[in-house]
């Protein structure tokens, strides 16, 4: 027999705990206005092709121990995560490209657990696409070169140098402070977290790419995929989007570099193409305070403040957004994760939707 008077009893008493529970959660700052709603997210890859390989293992047993060491693998693909929030239609969506010895984690929650610039687009309303570059982490690498010089079918000279960073050389290259273990008075970067940074090193196997990186490719269609994106690359990949911008400008509406070394021999026709795209240039603080790259920051700098005014004097938009004439001050090379990283973030919201958005209102804007 049903009790009636017993499911009404429990009703209140689960009704009760979901007040009770919306009470602390506001009390927290947890609001339900505070929730971050997607629309979708995913993943998928971009290019990529297929070749056929005599050295699909270094072990002459092959794979699986089954003496089969011939057949056709896919190389050059670029795996892509996203993210679309409810109404990021109304915006063009991100793309946040990685660089050295690094992945697109570094644009994940940040090494001391904060927000990080993933979570804080999506949340201004923007679909964020996070690539790992052409032979990264879950994009891959081509290995049949290393397992060639294995099986002798090419010398040992062949073999592409791999490339990692110290956690020396992050501490000073990076420019968390003066030397190994000191920081900055007001540096920006979470030093209490280092070891937790250390652990976004991993291999980079970009010597083994040809000289037109297959991922300024797999970037222009990703592009052309989304119909439109605003491109952010940053340090080894800091030129990136102008150099996919030079394969193909087709829907790329606004490109973003962070601090990195820029090309000074551009041709004229090579600044007159990324004088038709909005240009932005980001560097941090203590460019020229580091014993040891006391040159390197500030000469890095000066190239990328040469190709700003080059797009500028060929009838271009670019800026260059030196932080502290920006009031932001202590940033480090990792500024995408440095404690005042959102501040830094809504800098280039506003240039994005002043110098892009602002400008391209009547463009059907789609993911």
């Amino acid at each position: 027999m049903i009790d009636n008077r017993r499911i009404a009893t429990k009703g209140r008493q689960y009704f009760a705990a979901a007040v009770l529970a919306f009470v602390v959660l506001s009390a927290a700052g947890v609001a339900i206005a505070d929730s971050l709603i997607l629309k979708s997210q995913g993943s998928f890859f971009v290019g990529g092709r297929t070749i056929s390989t005599d050295a699909l293992t270094g072990t002459s047993s092959g794979f699986l121990n089954t003496e089969i060491n011939t057949g056709s693998i896919t190389v050059d693909q670029m795996y892509v995560q996203y993210q679309i929030p409810e109404g990021g239609e109304k915006h063009l969506p991100v793309v946040m490209v990685h660089g050295c010895c690094l992945s697109a984690k570094s644009y994940e929650t940040t090494p001391d657990g904060r927000m990080g610039w993933n979570e804080y687009f999506l949340r201004k309303g923007r679909a964020v696409y996070l690539p790992d570059q052409v032979s990264r982490a879950r994009s891959g690498f081509d290995a049949t070169v290393y397992n060639e010089i294995r099986l002798g079918k090419r010398p040992a000279a062949d073999m592409p140098a791999i490339r990692t960073a110290s956690h020396e050389i992050a501490w000073t290259l990076f420019r968390f402070g003066p030397e190994m273990g000191t920081p900055f008075a007001n540096e920006q970067f979470p030093v209490e977290a280092f070891e937790e940074f250390g652990k976004q090193v991993i291999p980079d196997l970009n010597a083994g790419l040809a000289a037109d990186n297959p991922t300024w490719t797999n970037l222009s269609g990703l592009a052309i995929k989304l119909r439109g994106v605003v491109l952010m690359g940053h340090s080894e990949s800091g030129f990136f989007p102008e150099r996919t911008a030079l394969v193909n400008p087709a829907n790329l509406e606004g490109l973003i570099t962070i601090e990195t070394e820029c090309p000074t021999t551009l041709t004229p026709a090579q600044i007159s193409a990324l004088a038709g795209i909005p240009v932005l240039m980001v560097f941090g603080d203590h460019l020229g305070d580091v014993p040891g790259h006391a040159d390197l920051w500030p000469a890095r700098f000066k190239t990328c403040q040469q190709v700003v005014d080059q797009v500028n004097a060929a009838g271009g938009d670019a800026i260059m957004m030196h932080l502290p004439k920006y009031g932001q001050f202590g940033n480090s090379h990792m500024l995408m994760q440095d404690k005042n990283n959102l501040q830094v973030a809504d800098l280039i919201l506003k240039w994005i939707d002043e110098h892009v958005e602002g400008k391209k209102k009547t463009r059907n804007v789609r993911h």
